[in-house]
């Protein structure tokens, strides 16, 4: 299956179990050390605008150099938590059909195109993308999940592969 349409069949198909998850529970924060559903989801939205901007900028040219952001910052700035719950359902939804017409439409030849993600090695585009999708897919599997927040399983960082040029 394409990226874009693994993509664009995550958003279709989290859409509607994450619009039939109360205000309150998506708001719940357990722990103040971890994230509300509200917040989960806001993280992904500040991971598409992230890679939405690398996406678009790897077509452009050959090295992006570095696009990193700071996640603790983005989420807690963004204030979430007060965001209202089909607000951020229907935005996360949207943006994520948008990003997968963009992933449909990637120029081939610039897969091979690098950036620095301030992982142990820069990344391709084609690692970008797949990466993106492996990364929403495990937040969503979280959100998803009845586990209590501090069992939550954790991302694992994927470095991107020596020969992956």
């Amino acid at each position: 299956m394409s990226a874009a349409r693994q993509l664009k069949e995550i958003a279709e198909s989290a859409r509607p179990q994450l619009l039939s998850i109360p205000e309150s529970r998506a708001a719940e924060k357990s722990y103040p050390d971890k994230w509300s559903i509200k917040e989960i989801l806001g993280h992904l939205v500040d991971s598409a605008t992230n890679n939405h901007q690398r996406i678009v900028r790897m077509q452009e040219v050959q090295n992006i150099g570095t696009l990193t952001y700071t996640q603790l910052h983005w989420v807690k700035s963004q204030q979430y938590q007060t965001e209202p719950w089909e607000h951020l359902v229907e935005f996360w939804y949207l943006y994520n059909m948008h990003l997968a017409h963009v992933v449909a439409h990637v120029e081939p030849g610039s897969l091979n195109s690098m950036c620095d993600m301030g992982y142990a090695k820069p990344a391709t585009l084609k690692f970008v993308i797949e990466d993106y999708i492996r990364h929403v897919q495990h937040h969503i599997d979280q959100i998803f999940s009845d586990s209590d927040p501090q069992e939550r399983q954790q991302w694992v960082r994927r470095n991107p592969s020596e020969n992956q040029k």
